[in-house]
């Protein structure tokens, strides 16, 4: 007989079970969701995309449980609430062959010891019946008759239990035998509601109400208790309306809620009935979709695409087969996985891999895949369509070969670097290329990095080679074809190139000489001195030269240092020219062209420079310097003593008395020697003065005045009295005076 085995504990219960007997999981019931052709599927889940809200957090399963879908397990594993309501479920279901019984002591104050039966009766009817169908009251009645339960197919029918006769100890009692519920597809609606009538008994003498609480109910069950009021003796029926939350999707499941039920007048007299809140699997089967719904491939033979599977609109987990095929049945797919699971309220995305033949090249060819998916709940398909191409087969072009450079140029030395470019870019095949070259004179030696090649079809290969060819006579130029041939050993391709050999030609010719600075003006001087330069940058050997020189007129002398150079390939080198010429007269300038020669021994070069010497006129400076220093002399002599024994503008008395003794007026003498003096200060300031003017006039006048004023006072004093004898003043004034006349001769012009 099979089995279905419980995907959360593992027990294993009877085909038809629609709960585990063990952990009270919902095993699927006979929806077909988790079955293809009778046959247990067991899938995995794929990536989970998208979801809406529901009443427990699924959790995803990486590998199948042992004997189930893991989508149950995730749908009950990732809410360990939910797990242990099973779990008291269950054992309410263990113990529901024996009402529920809480005793609590009479008191004087209870009237329901003295004047109601010693019990009350709860009974709780599972059938839900519209609010105006509500069982009529009936007396009560000490020993409570068993309640049928009636539960709503397909939920399973609990079977009722006669209470148990009541205790002497406890002679108030609430009796309250276990009901079932199942929850309709109209109460799983938004705002849907569910009706169950409990049966009530007040034994006592009083009016007593009673307080119907849940207990652990879960948080989308809403419970509304009608009146609970009865009079003394009553028996009656109140009805419990069990609301599911809006905007939740309530998963496919069995909960036990229990209902506790105590009297306000004696609290302490309570009892517990269960009822089994079933609910059912609801919902349509999942919707299939493929993207993309059109597949194009170019020269390709695998693809893929996503399958997408939507049950947000169930709450119970399907499993499905997914299949795919066409019509020609060449088309091969891999799902991975093959059998998946959607847990409830989730969307889920997979990749599947597929690979068609290839149509011939150059043809395009559409293919119609029907990919579909099922259970024994029912099945939906999807068509795709794959829309394959190839391009036409590729002709094999020839391999292509050039030369880069296609000349080359050699001015040093005769071995000269190229490259020889393959291009197979247009071929289809690999080929093995042999290299060599040609030239017709057969003078030139080829040399190849690689002499044969291998290429693959789309391929470039660049190959170095190396040429040698004679050198043409020096200073000369030759120029030789030449040809590098690919073979294949069936076809050749040639490619062609030119080779230009250049033999260098004597370092002088491509020297280059040069006077720095190529022009000079020197005044007043013989000496000048230039720089000669010898450029061998062109030259490709060393050069060494002499050098020589000489001015036009034949009268400056050249000097080398160092005369004799050498210049190395690519080299400057340089020499220093001293040139000594005679001065030219005054204020005359002489123009001398200079020749400058470098020679190998065989050939020289030449180049040229000038010289241009000038001579200035030397006496308005002497003339200056000669007045300045006689003007000085002159005044610094006026100040100084004249005479022996006369100080500056004082004579001493001794003199005075020799003057008086030769009937001398002392007194005018001694007024005029310092108006001489005053009077040479003027004429040396006039002195001075004169060289603003360029004739000297003035300086020579005052010069000359200077001398006849102080010789005039000499001669006055020696017809007077006597000659007395001079000092250094009259000395100086006469130098300075004719230091000045000197420099005012010289301030003359000359014609």
């Amino acid at each position: 007989m099979a089995e279905r085995v419980c995907e959360v504990c593992g027990s294993t219960n009877d085909a038809a079970a629609q709960f585990c007997r063990s952990c009270d999981t919902y095993l699927g019931w006979d929806s077909g969701a988790s079955t293809l052709d009778g046959e247990p599927l067991t899938g995995l889940v794929p990536t989970v995309v998208d979801a809406v809200p529901t009443t427990q957090v699924p959790v995803q399963v990486e590998a199948p449980v042992q004997g189930g879908s893991p989508t149950a397990a995730a749908a009950t594993a990732g809410a360990p609430a939910a797990t242990a309501a099973a779990q008291e479920t269950a054992a309410h279901s263990a113990a529901a062959a024996a009402p529920a019984t809480t005793e609590a002591p009479a008191t004087a104050e209870s009237p329901a010891t003295a004047d109601a039966p010693d019990s009350i009766a709860a009974k709780a009817s599972a059938t839900a019946p519209p609010e105006s169908s509500v069982p009529s009251t009936k007396p009560a009645q000490t020993q409570p008759a068993p309640t049928q339960p009636a539960p709503t197919q397909p939920g399973p029918s609990v079977p009722d239990a006669s209470p148990a006769p009541p205790s002497a100890a406890a002679p108030a009692r609430i009796e309250a035998p276990d009901a079932s519920l199942e929850v309709t597809e109209a109460m799983v609606a938004p705002g849907a509601a569910a009706t169950v009538v409990l049966k009530l008994a007040n034994p006592s003498s009083i009016v007593d109400g009673y307080d119907v609480t849940p207990v652990a109910a879960p948080d989308w069950v809403d419970v509304t208790v009608g009146d609970t009021h009865l009079m003394p003796g009553q028996e009656g029926a109140v009805p419990i309306t069990i609301t599911l939350r809006e905007g939740v999707l309530v998963l496919a499941q069995r909960i036990a809620l229990t209902l506790r039920i105590s009297s306000r007048a004696e609290p302490e007299r309570a009892a517990e009935v269960t009822l089994q809140l079933t609910v059912p699997p609801l919902g349509p089967s999942a919707t299939l979709e493929v993207r993309p719904s059109l597949i194009r491939l170019e020269d390709h033979a695998a693809g893929e695409f996503t399958v997408r599977l939507d049950n947000r609109a169930a709450n119970f987990p399907q499993t499905v087969r997914l299949t795919a095929t066409d019509a020609e049945e060449v088309v091969r797919f891999a799902f991975a996985p093959a059998v998946v699971s959607v847990p409830a309220g989730q969307v889920v995305e997979l990749q599947v891999a597929f690979t068609a033949p290839e149509p011939e090249p150059g043809r395009e060819l559409s293919r119609q895949v029907t990919v579909g998916a099922g259970n024994d709940a029912g099945r939906s398909a999807v068509t795709l369509t794959l829309v394959q191409r190839t391009t036409a087969e590729a002709v094999d072009a020839p391999v292509r070969v050039r030369i880069e450079p296609s000349t080359l140029e050699l001015e040093r030395g005769n071995i000269g670097d190229f490259d020889v470019i393959v291009d197979h870019r247009g071929g289809v095949h690999e080929v093995t290329l042999t290299l060599a070259g040609r030239d017709p004179a057969q003078a030139i030696g080829f040399a190849f990095s690689s002499e044969q090649v291998v290429l693959e079809p789309g391929s470039v290969q660049r190959v170095r080679g190396r040429l040698s060819a004679p050198l043409p006579p020096r200073g000369e130029t030759e120029r030789h074809p030449f040809s590098v041939v690919a073979s294949d050993g069936v076809r050749d391709v040639e490619a062609t190139g030119v080779v230009e050999l250049s033999s260098p030609p004597e370092p002088i010719l491509t020297a280059a000489i040069r006077v720095e600075p190529p022009s000079q003006l020197i005044v007043n001087e013989r000496q000048a001195t230039f720089q000669v330069v010898i450029d061998n940058q062109r030259g490709l050997d060393p050069l060494a030269v002499r050098l020589d020189g000489a001015s036009e007129d034949g009268a400056a002398r050249l000097t080398f240092f160092p005369a004799e150079l050498s210049a190395p390939p690519g080299g400057v080198v340089a020499a220093r020219l001293v040139v000594d010429a005679p001065r030219p007269e005054a204020k005359e300038s002489v123009l001398r062209r200079i020749r400058v020669s470098a020679s190998d021994g065989v050939r020289s070069i030449e180049t040229d420079a000038t010289l241009t010497q000038a001579a200035t006129d030397r006496r308005p400076v002497v003339s200056r310097i000669l007045v300045i220093i006689g003007g000085l002399l002159v005044i610094i002599g006026a100040f100084m003593e004249w005479f022996a024994g006369f100080d500056a503008f004082l004579p001493s008395a001794q003199l005075i008395a020799e003057l008086a003794r030769s009937g001398v007026d002392v007194t005018n003498l001694s007024l005029l020697e310092p108006a001489v003096r005053v009077l040479v200060l003027v004429l040396a300031a006039l002195m001075l003065l004169g060289m603003i003017g360029t004739s000297g006039r003035l300086t020579r006048f005052s010069a000359v005045v200077i001398v006849l004023v102080t010789l005039g006072l000499l001669l006055f004093l020696a017809v007077a009295a006597f000659v007395p004898p001079l000092g250094l003043g009259l000395v100086l004034i006469w130098l300075g005076a004719v230091l000045g006349f000197v420099g005012g001769v010289l301030a003359k012009r000359r014609d």
